[in-house]
């Protein structure tokens, strides 16, 4: 009976024995399944973010050539890129490292994403500066014309004042004459009978004009081109030189005046064309031919 029942205890044994062998054998197996899953899910992990790291690299490498502006902060961008991808060839790698990979790419996508609209915008206030440049330009050079024109008209302006300023004579007239006992003068076409040449002309009035001493010169050529009387000379600032008989200077004050020279000649008259020519400050104002018989 004792026997008996050691052997009924010792199968318990065996069986409860064979049970823990089964389940721990089960357990061990589903660890290896888990193992292997999981380390399939790093693998499928891993060639994920690679592929990731390739697609961004590329599109970093895409935005480098494109864009010069914003190329020192790409090239970074891409260095922290590539720096990631070699760590990623390490065999010794977890799901927390994998999840950190994932989170690393996801700002450098955003930065990228964030660079290509900074660039964007780049691109439009450089486009904007441009048009702003154009249309600046645009109104200089229409002020720069402008300017040149209001120049131009000052300069016709000032022109014109000049010429106006300038004074002019009139009614030039020269005749021959005989001063009487008397002191009268008397008329005589007749060059024996001439005793000297009276020539009268009137000065313009000019509004223009300063009110100033001005200095008239008479000079009266015979036919063959010599002066009659004595001759002077009188040189000014231009350079110019002026062959005169007589001199008047008179106190212009705007107004018309008129003036009446005697040119005492210093030879015998002679029948024939004489030329009678005013200046002022060098120049001619008036010319008048005398004829005497």
């Amino acid at each position: 009976m004792r026997t008996k029942s050691t052997n009924n205890t010792l199968l318990l044994l065996v069986i409860l024995l064979c049970l823990v062998v089964a389940g721990l054998g089960f357990h061990t197996y589903n660890f290896q399944n888990e193992v292997q899953q999981r380390e399939a899910q790093l693998v499928n992990d891993k060639e994920r973010v690679t592929a990731q790291l390739d697609e961004e690299l590329s599109k970093y490498s895409t935005l480098i050539k494109e864009r010069d502006a914003l190329k020192g902060a790409l090239k970074q961008a891409q260095s922290r890129l590539l720096q990631l991808k070699e760590t990623l060839r390490d065999d010794d790698l977890s799901r927390s490292k994998m999840q950190q990979f994932q989170m690393e790419i996801k700002r450098l996508r955003r930065e990228r994403e964030f660079f290509i609209s900074a660039n964007d915008s780049l691109q439009l206030e450089t486009k904007r500066l441009v048009a702003l440049q154009q249309e600046t330009q645009k109104a200089l050079d229409l002020a720069t014309k402008s300017q040149d024109s209001i120049q131009k008209s000052n300069r016709d302006l000032a022109e014109r004042l000049t010429q106006g300023a300038r004074l002019t004579v009139s009614n030039l007239a020269a005749r021959g004459v005989i001063q009487r006992n008397s002191g009268k003068f008397f008329m005589t076409s007749r060059a024996s009978r001439v005793e000297m040449m009276q020539v009268c002309f009137t000065v313009n009035d000019n509004q223009l004009a300063d009110a100033e001493n001005k200095s008239f010169y008479v000079q009266v050529l015979n036919g063959r081109g010599r002066m009659i009387g004595v001759e002077r000379n009188e040189k000014f600032e231009d350079g110019s030189v002026v062959r005169y008989n007589t001199k008047t200077t008179i106190a212009f004050n705007k107004t018309a005046y008129t003036i009446c020279e005697l040119v005492l000649p210093v030879q015998q008259m002679e029948g024939g064309d004489y030329t009678i020519n005013v200046y002022h400050e060098g120049s001619m104002l008036l010319s008048t031919i005398l004829s005497l018989k």
